[in-house]
């Protein structure tokens, strides 16, 4: 799978965006996710691959798409939200993130929002 590119999106007139990713079938590998300039939070939860099932995953802030996300990651725990808080001055192209799911070919179900 190719890298999930949200550098075009805008939020709503809600100043909401959101989108579910798949991520790999192998649970270990990142997903890489670009994410635009205007994104200042991020809220991320992860599902099993039926869409409903809660799932843990994980958020790195390096990695490559489609390889092993490695150990420098955040835990998410099965069922609950992370939120990422990201600075102004972030580099212009709005970055990426990185992330897995606890088991294969789960969903992340991302919230940006300008904040």
């Amino acid at each position: 799978m190719a890298a999930t590119d949200l550098t075009s999106v805008s939020p709503g007139t809600s100043g909401l965006y959101t989108k579910r990713v798949t991520l790999e079938a192998t649970a270990a590998n990142a997903r890489e996710i670009q994410l635009p300039t205007w994104a200042r939070r991020i809220d991320l939860t992860f599902k099993q691959s039926d869409g409903t099932t809660d799932d843990s995953g994980a958020l790195a802030s390096s990695g490559t798409d489609g390889a092993a996300i490695g150990d420098d990651t955040i835990p998410i725990a099965s069922g609950a939200t992370y939120t990422v808080r990201l600075s102004a001055g972030r580099e212009p192209a709005g970055g990426s993130i990185f992330v897995r799911g606890g088991t294969a070919s789960a969903y992340c179900h991302i919230a940006l929002q300008p904040e």
